[in-house]
């Protein structure tokens, strides 16, 4: 037990620094798109769909070597690799050369590592909490929460502390995490396929969850609520922040920390009733109440009541995030386990850079208040169909 609380905890923080570094990368990605580099909704929803969709095929490779490598070693070159683009972009800041084309181009390759070892990075859990899985999620997404929402606030302080030292502390807060990732013991597959092709892997990973309603109906759902609702955060929000409030980086860090501690709050809420018996409800019902957090942004309220609006949509994510990727990890098997959850992740990957493209684009026509309105939609949709054409709603959990 001693030695599965170490291997928890040095998961935990390693994991903690890459979400404290991949929250500082988001926003800084963000606000110099909207905030320095003054580019229009449909430009930064161009820029994040090409940030986004490439690493797509990479989200699946990271399911297929997930299953078949030492997940230790993958994480940790993750880490390193991931050290690189804050480099050449603080390198290309010191000269003042920072544009478009160069921000994607460094932030595509941090995206690709991210989709490259997310699969890996959720799974590794199942070896670590052996039958404490839901408390592992939940803890390790919490602690997570903590590492972005500090991550998010040295991201606001780009404009006084100056983006090239905020750029080489992220740099740092990578390296880190790979050499507390490398405390892990390895963590071998139970089963190879050498002898099989990359593509008939994943193919035989897909047929695998494609045979499984139960699978299938959740990932889907969460493809559709990450089109409007995780795009609009990408997207939607920075411009409500710059052009409705007339905000700067600042404004939007302190949204984003905001959104981020509504998470976390959810996060260890939820370890009060672990195991949870039917978390299939909890996650259709806040579908419904994210309707009136969208609304509640859409009417335009004081500054006051935005704040309670990012809280309450953080609660949200939480408990979404946490109950859907638990439900997913608990039926997956143990030899597809890695693949289950690089489609998964790919879902939400591939989800967030087209609702980018689709939401800039309505912003361009009718605005960033109204690109809001299809989330709305969306939300109501998914719970409809959650509740009458799946067993979402009855799945009970085996820990319960």
């Amino acid at each position: 037990m001693t030695n599965s609380k170490n291997q928890l905890f040095w998961y935990t923080s390693g994991n903690a620094l890459w979400m404290g570094a991949y929250s500082l990368q988001q926003i800084l990605v963000t606000w110099i798109l909207v905030g320095q580099l003054n580019e229009s909704p449909e430009r930064v929803g161009f820029a994040q769909m090409l940030i986004g969709i490439p690493g797509l095929a990479f989200m699946l490779w990271g399911g297929v070597i997930g299953d078949r490598m030492d997940v230790r070693v993958l994480l940790s070159r993750a880490h390193f690799f991931s050290a690189i683009p804050p480099l050449v972009l603080a390198l290309v800041s010191i000269y003042g050369l920072i544009g478009y084309w160069i921000l994607i181009g460094t932030a595509l390759f941090a995206s690709l590592l991210n989709s490259a070892s997310t699969p890996a990075r959720a799974t590794i859990l199942n070896t670590i909490a052996a039958d404490r899985l839901q408390f592992a999620i939940t803890l390790s997404t919490g602690i997570g929460s903590i590492a972005a929402i500090a991550g998010t606030k040295l991201g606001g302080e780009m404009d006084s502390v100056g983006l090239t030292t905020i750029l080489l502390v992220q740099s740092a807060v990578f390296m880190a995490g790979g050499l507390l990732t490398l405390c892990l013991k390895s963590v071998k597959p139970k089963r190879t396929a050498a002898d099989t092709s990359v593509i008939a892997t994943i193919k035989d990973g897909i047929h695998h969850v494609w045979q499984r309603p139960f699978a299938r109906n959740l990932i889907g759902l969460n493809f559709v609520s990450s089109l409007f609702n995780a795009g609009g955060w990408i997207v939607v929000i920075p411009f409500i922040v710059k052009r409705v409030y007339d905000g700067d980086a600042m404004f939007l860090a302190n949204i984003m920390v905001i959104f981020t501690f509504g998470s976390l709050v959810s996060n260890f809420g939820l370890l009060k009733f672990m195991p949870l018996k039917y978390p299939g409800r909890l996650y259709l019902s806040m579908q419904l109440s994210r309707i009136l957090i969208l609304v509640l942004i859409w009417i335009q309220p004081e500054e006051p009541f935005l704040w309670l609006a990012a809280l309450l949509w953080g609660l949200n994510m939480g408990i979404t995030t946490t109950t859907s990727r638990l439900m997913l990890q608990e039926v997956a098997e143990e030899a597809y386990r890695a693949r289950v959850m690089s489609i998964f992740q790919l879902s939400l990957l591939s989800a967030a850079p087209l609702g980018s493209l689709f939401l800039g684009q309505i912003m361009g026509t009718w605005g960033p208040i109204n690109a809001l309105i299809p989330g709305i939609c969306a939300s109501f949709v998914i719970f409809i169909v959650g509740f009458w054409m799946t067993d979402i709603w009855n799945y009970r959990s085996p820990e319960k």
